[in-house]
């Protein structure tokens, strides 16, 4: 057992040394050279060992230079930490060699090791030449195949032989990690149903939407009024207590539910079904932050996140943020998140619900949002019959309709194709 732990450690180790420290060509050469040695076994019968020699001669004089020092460098590059799935996002480094001894360099940036495919970086290697103190600049393009959270390798540099085929040991940055946001578009319109309701924590707690906190006038002082609402000045004038009006504030607040529910073992549909609920979630967070509304609750499944609190905040990324490391919860999560998510709803005055199904517990669940009083508006992304027909709830419960993820994939190729696929990467 532990030879076997032993010998694959070392296969991985090598594999690791293979793809980084041989480039492309040195690969071929390595591959050419192994090739050559077998069909040259017999000497007596044909003349390829000698191309063999010749080329095991220049692959081996290259490794030499593998075992050179770290190039000795300034490197200059930021990555970003947030970015759009399939969004090209460009990259630019600067490198200054220091050190004279070495005039070819390879740039890479490292992708994530247990999704390589899911980041691609174009070109992956970039060699160029460097003289003591002359910068280089050099640009890279990034793009992410699907959202999550990726623990990017640090930009690196590192020395290559003349005919760059191997690698020295890289002068590396630290690593950073990436969430890529599913992606999302600009809607332009999306109707709800709205209402609204006092906040007793007035405008502080709230954006800058709604019926702002204005001083609308002034009346004689009553028993009970605050005395920090006693206009002073207009007293001294009048010779009589005078106090402070202000209009009241009200609020469109909106909480936004997204179901996760998927099976343990769920189908290509239903994975497809769920990324593109994702992304009907962050188009409709992205409109509402463009909006006079205020986001104030993202339920996600078992999870629920208070995205905006106090005054003007952004909280498009908050959302994004949590849209971005989602994952599907295999039980059904309405009943375990209702008790927790109906505490908060006393102030909220429409629930925006992206269901992956309709059922009875989900309806159930909806009926008593509405009970509270609460403005709903549904929206089933599912692709053919649901499991329960929905029609039949209508206007009883709320705004309601279907989507297929076909419809969203399609809105979002459209806008991508028009370029007003929305991107907020972050500093």
């Amino acid at each position: 057992m532990a030879k076997s732990l032993l010998a694959s450690s070392l296969l991985k180790r090598l594999l690791e040394q293979y793809r980084t420290r041989l480039t492309a060509r040195g690969q071929y050469l390595l591959w050419a050279v192994l090739v050559l040695a077998t069909l040259g076994l017999d000497t007596q019968r044909n003349q390829v060992f000698k191309l063999f020699a010749v080329l095991a001669a220049i692959f081996f004089v290259a490794l030499l230079f593998a075992f050179l020092p770290r190039p000795k460098i300034r490197l200059d590059c930021r990555l970003p930490t947030r970015v759009t799935a399939l969004t090209p996002i460009p990259i630019r480094a600067r490198v200054i060699a220091t050190d004279g001894r070495l005039g070819d360099f390879c740039f890479a940036i490292p992708p994530p090791r247990d999704h390589r495919r899911d980041i691609r970086l174009t070109p992956e290697r970039t060699f160029l030449e460097a003289k003591r103190g002359e910068p280089v600049d050099l640009a890279v393009q990034l793009q992410a195949m699907r959202r999550g959270r990726y623990v990017l390798g640090g930009p690196e540099v590192r020395g290559a032989d003349p005919l760059r085929l191997a690698l020295t040991r890289p002068t590396a940055l630290a690593e950073q990690v990436l969430l890529v946001y599913p992606r999302f578009n600009a809607m332009e319109e999306f109707i709800i149903p709205v209402g609204r309701r006092y906040q007793p924590g007035g405008i502080p707690l709230a954006s800058n939407t709604g019926d702002a906190i204005e001083f609308v006038g002034t009346r004689e002082y009553r028993e009970g009024d605050p005395i920090k609402h006693i206009h002073w000045r207009f007293w001294a004038r009048r010779g009589g207590p005078v106090v402070k009006e202000y209009q009241e504030e009200y609020f469109c607040r909106i909480a936004v539910i997204l179901d996760t529910f998927l099976p343990a073992k769920p189908t290509a549909g239903e994975e497809r079904a769920f990324e593109a609920a994702i992304s009907l979630t962050a188009s409709i967070a992205d409109y509402f932050s463009r909006g006079e509304y205020i986001v104030d609750i993202l339920a996600a499944g078992p999870d629920i996140y208070e995205v905006s609190a106090g005054r003007s905040l952004a909280y498009l990324e908050n959302i994004l943020d949590v849209l971005a490391c989602l994952e599907p919860c295999p039980q059904a999560p309405f009943r375990t998140i209702s008790p927790a998510l109906f505490d908060k709803l006393a102030q909220i005055t429409t629930v925006v619900a992206v269901l992956l199904d309709w059922d009875g517990q989900r309806e159930e669940f909806l009926r008593r949002v509405k009970a509270l009083g609460t403005a709903v508006c549904a929206l089933v992304v599912h692709a053919g019959e649901t499991r329960e027909p929905w029609q039949h709830v209508g206007e009883d419960l709320g705004s309601m309709s279907l989507m297929t993820p076909a419809d969203i994939e399609k809105a979002l190729d459209a806008a991508a194709q028009g370029g007003a696929v929305a991107h907020r990467p972050g500093a």
